[in-house]
């Protein structure tokens, strides 16, 4: 049940994202904003979500995983309903921004949870398991989004998210351990980060980490954008292009723990790097050449997806354990890393963005290739 819990509160970090961006043309529109503008919605999303998270870790080892997730949960319901009843775009910046206040605690700790509850042997396929039933969430998201907006219109997406975080939070009160830790070694300021940012590392592993979780959420972050407006597809099929390319990253999630009880991790992370950075040189070509092909854009995406899977499930568990009992500060900053990344991307791309897939393309091309030198160096190797 425990498992189930940290599940439910995963899956709704991934629907609190993937579930608005079909909204945004029609923001676009009732609100006369720009892409750039609407995207806002997200980018302060990311901002808050960063600041919460710092602080998220601080407090999760300090005074325990349970009482810092509930919080956040209820910051998050009060977000929602912020949202929900906006009447300007203002407002709804400010719901966004509250929402991402929340979510930083339980998005960023519900990994600890399964680290500090299970073996370490065992974490590595957990993680694939987990990350499997959470992503076939997010492919139903962005279909569940578009059909929802074009039937209940932006607000409903709101309402949907409320509804998921009241169940989340009861789950987490029924199931989540009672720990009444108090580790007064853990000091509050954003100093006691300090031993895990000086660990190089811990900067080698995140570097590859967010190299390629940064490249699919950069895609996702543009994506209705590019897609609707672009490439001219129907709101009612935009989910479809999306739901496949999470759906994708799910399946393989989902196998993993097969993959590496058989291949082995070093094996299968070495494939894995190998294969998604031959993809995401097809993928600057495609940019360079401008073939702005949705189908062609969205299989190159959808195996892309697949491959980012083992190194993002083989070095997080790494990651959390590189610097002794830090585990919740490790993973809220590894989380703020690969939001600010994403968010200064995607407001870069945004900005540049001239109808095409040229310039996500080409984000695209570069961070695969900086994930690519990194995980084949032989500091890595060491670690893994």
């Amino acid at each position: 049940m425990l498992f189930v819990a940290v599940i439910f509160i995963l899956f709704l970090a991934g629907m609190e994202v993937d579930i608005f961006i079909p909204s945004y043309p029609e923001l676009q529109q009732q609100f006369n904003l720009s892409p750039a503008t609407v995207q806002l919605c997200l980018s302060l999303n990311f901002l808050t979500y960063c600041i919460g998270s710092l602080y998220a870790g601080a407090f999760g080892d300090r005074y325990g995983l349970r009482r810092v997730i509930l919080s956040g949960l209820l910051v998050f319901i009060a977000g929602s309903i912020f949202c929900s009843f906006a009447n300007d775009f203002c407002s709804i910046l400010i719901g966004r921004a509250l929402q991402g206040l929340g979510m930083a605690a339980p998005a960023s700790l519900g990994y600890v949870v399964i680290c500090e509850q299970y073996p370490a042997e065992n974490q590595a396929a957990m993680l694939g398991t987990l990350n499997g039933i959470i992503t076939v969430g997010m492919a139903l998201a962005p279909v569940i989004g578009s059909y929802v907006t074009l039937y209940a219109g932006w607000r409903g997406n709101f309402v949907i998210l409320l509804a998921l975080a009241l169940i989340a939070l009861l789950a987490c009160v029924f199931v989540m351990p009672c720990d009444h830790r108090n580790n007064k070694d853990v000091s509050l300021p954003l100093i006691s980060y300090k031993s895990v940012v000086i660990s190089k590392s811990y900067w080698a592993l995140l570097s590859i980490i967010f190299a390629y979780a940064c490249s699919y959420w950069i895609f996702i972050g543009m994506g209705s954008i590019l897609y609707i407006e672009g490439f001219g597809i129907p709101l009612s099929e935009f989910g479809f292009y999306q739901g496949a390319i999470a759906g994708s990253f799910g399946l393989i999630s989902f196998l993993s723990p097969k993959f590496l009880s058989k291949i082995g991790h070093r094996k299968c992370l070495n494939i894995s790097v190998i294969v998604a950075t031959m993809v995401a040189i097809a993928l600057g070509l495609v940019a360079l050449t401008g073939l702005n092909n949705p189908l062609l854009i969205t299989g190159l995406m959808c195996v892309f997806a697949m491959f980012i899977v083992m190194p993002v499930n083989i070095l997080y568990p790494i990651l959390l354990d590189v610097v002794p009992d830090t585990k919740s500060r490790a993973a809220a900053l590894g989380n703020v890393m690969r939001l600010v990344i994403s968010a200064v991307f995607i407001e870069l791309v945004s900005y540049a963005y001239n109808g095409t897939f040229f310039h996500l393309g080409l984000v695209l091309f570069v961070f695969s290739m900086v994930g690519f030198f990194l995980a084949r160096s032989k500091f890595i190797s060491h670690l893994v």
